[in-house]
């Protein structure tokens, strides 16, 4: 061990260290990084981020840390002008950290490096196919927040083109806590944010392949898709059983299946974890008197891909069930003897004037993507159950000035809840409805009406969260005409079996008690009535034959 080794203070925990030596013995390449720092500038996340590439390129000799600190020049000649600002191969790649990755978005930078050392931007054939139609350049800015889970995917959908095309696609994450000027410049109300262009912005997470061809056209992936529809023939893989969603119930199902010695695949059109995911804090799950969800569904996760494919970015269009199951997706079709429906539900919406114009504009469903925004702001979460507590008290705790509106006079919420809304004096708003949400480039007011005397009041905000209640996301098997219980969720028995032979739900989509704990139970008790299903079929098939 060299003696700089042995006197630098870690910053990084032993078994963080420990993951991170792993990783980084597997670059091929030396990544130059470049931080720069300014004195009276975010000077504590520039501190954080000084620790952690320190400790990074004394774990790795591939690893070479530039540090720029109160350095006019080298400000100057890379265009740096927020602090503390990460560069990434500059001479080579337009890869830029405007904000140190201290939260989600710091897989992203991992990720970015590998690329780096690499030399490859893993995008798959068709993106870079599409991709070699880009002619102009592009900076993409993205903006980010430390508790987004939908972040580091949108980041690095665009590091993945700005490797591909080093000299033409700029790509640059910004995290909107530290650049709060920044993100009300791009009207940013809503996390992840991209700047494709200044004339061409999305909100949210997006696939690989629509957000290379959003890239290249500069239009909604939606309106040029049936453009770029490929002529030749998909790409078909088989299994025994494909599973749909990536949720608790998912996951569960994927490891139930393999265990019971079937070939699965776990497909998933948005973010790993589902609605989990974006729970900020989970206290009801047996064995973790407290954990976020994120982390919650990260360990799940872990354990399920030891057993099971999880295969992000498939949206399912279609459900065909005929001698064998097809699930049709936008670039692949999975044959299969069984499906595990476990899509989760959706937030419901509010139905009222100016919310869909203002969605992702200070509209939103997603306190952990989103609050950072509003810190010191005032909010409103609209809704009396869990949810809508959960996301109150996470945004007091950033900062923001928030209210609670509900319709009733009293919380459907867990007593332990209701508690903590009262001992951090937020304030409620009961006996009311939101008639409008009103604005012009964000939110900048509501308007209540009391539903004991017909009043209403327009009181000003700058952001409101949504936590009324889900629906479930039946879109992908409603032409299967599955029998449903009240509000449109999958009727099942015990085992998860529904209406139709050989098509399975679990979790949120089933309804019921809609816990975590209950998703995990019918994600293990679908997987074993296919096993039983399965094994009984091929029975009867082989003695049939004979």
């Amino acid at each position: 061990m060299s003696q700089s080794i042995k006197t630098h203070e870690w910053f990084l925990p032993e078994d963080q260290r420990k993951a991170l030596s792993a990783y980084l013995a597997e670059f091929t390449g030396m990544v130059p990084v470049h931080l720069f720092l300014q004195s009276g500038q975010n000077e504590a996340y520039g501190e954080f981020a000084k620790k952690l590439l320190q400790d990074m390129a004394l774990l790795s000799d591939r690893i070479a840390l530039n540090l720029h600190e109160d350095d006019t020049a080298a400000n100057a000649e890379y265009a740096v002008h927020r602090f503390p600002t990460v560069l990434i191969a500059p001479d080579k790649y337009s890869i830029r950290f405007t904000g140190a990755p201290a939260g989600e978005e710091g897989q992203a930078f991992l990720h970015a490096l590998k690329m780096a050392s690499d030399g490859k931007s893993y995008l798959t054939e068709s993106s870079v196919k599409t991709l070699a139609g880009l002619q102009e350049q592009r900076q993409i800015k993205i903006f980010v927040s430390p508790t987004c889970p939908y972040c580091p995917g949108q980041c690095l959908n665009a590091i993945r083109t700005a490797v591909e095309k080093p000299g033409l696609v700029d790509a640059e994450c910004i995290e909107t806590g530290q650049n709060p000027d920044l993100a009300e410049q791009y009207g940013v109300g809503s996390i992840p944010h991209t700047v494709y262009a200044e004339h061409f912005s999305t909100v949210g997470m997006e696939p690989e392949q629509d957000f290379v061809l959003q890239l290249v056209t500069l239009h909604q992936a939606k309106d040029v898709a049936h453009e770029e529809d490929e002529t030749g023939e998909p790409d078909v893989r088989t299994s025994d059983v494909v599973i749909i969603g990536s949720g608790p119930a998912g996951l569960t199902a994927g490891i139930y299946a393999r265990r019971a010695g079937l070939d699965a695949v776990v497909l998933e059109k948005g973010i790993i974890g589902g609605q989990v995911s974006l729970t900020p804090e989970v206290e009801n799950y047996p064995g973790f008197i407290n954990i976020g969800g994120k982390m919650l569904m990260d360990m799940i996760h872990q354990q399920a891909k030891q057993y099971v494919p999880v295969m992000t970015g498939q949206d399912v269009r279609e459900i065909k069930v005929g001698r064998n199951v097809e699930v049709i997706t936008q670039n692949r079709v999975y044959v299969a003897d069984a499906v595990i429906y476990a899509a989760g539900a959706s937030w419901k919406k509010l139905g009222v004037p100016g919310e869909d114009r203002l969605m992702g504009k200070g509209v939103s469903f997603c306190a952990s993507c989103d609050g950072y925004i509003f810190k010191g702001k005032q909010v409103a979460v609209i809704g009396g159950g869990n949810t809508a507590l959960t996301d109150a008290l996470h945004l007091k705790n950033l900062g923001a000035d928030v209210f609670i509106v509900h319709r009733r006079d009293e919380f459907r919420a867990e007593r332990h809840l209701i508690d903590s809304v009262s001992r951090e004096n937020i304030p409620v708003r009961w006996n009311a409805v939101v008639e409008e949400i009103g604005g012009d480039r964000g939110v900048e007011f509501i308007v209540l009406r009391d539903v004991s005397t017909g009043e209403t009041e327009k009181v000003p905000v700058k952001g409101i969260f949504l936590a009324i209640g889900i629906v479930p996301n039946v879109e992908a098997v409603n032409h299967l005409d599955l029998a449903r219980e009240s509000g449109g969720y999958l009727k099942v028995d015990r085992q998860g079996r529904t209406s139709m032979p050989r098509i399975y739900a679990a979790g949120d989509i089933t309804g019921g008690v809609q816990q975590i704990v209950t998703a995990v139970s019918e994600g293990a008790s679908a997987a074993m009535a296919v096993f039983e299903d399965l094994t009984r079929r091929k029975a009867e098939i082989a003695a049939h034959r004979y």
